[in-house]
């Protein structure tokens, strides 16, 4: 854990502690977002694997897939057809 001091005005002086632990995608970037690709025996119900804005598929609005799950995801839609 990593902690760094800080100066609050009008109240001293604090400490700001993270674990240094980011997610990061698989391009090795830090993760803004989680893959939302069905996985219904994980509790969270989705992948949850950690993605980059560049490296997501956007199925549908506020859906971001990894890159596995935009694979499959693409199966899928052809198999449709």
């Amino acid at each position: 854990m990593t902690c760094h001091p800080v100066e609050i005005p009008g109240v001293g002086r604090g400490f700001v502690c993270t674990s240094g632990r980011r997610k990061r995608c698989a391009c090795g970037r830090p993760a803004t977002l989680e893959c939302d690709w069905k996985v219904p025996t994980r509790k969270s119900g989705t992948c949850d694997a950690p993605i980059c804005a560049k490296c997501t598929t956007s199925p549908a609005p506020e859906k971001d897939l990894c890159a596995k799950h935009a694979e499959e995801y693409e199966r899928w839609k052809e198999g449709r057809k």
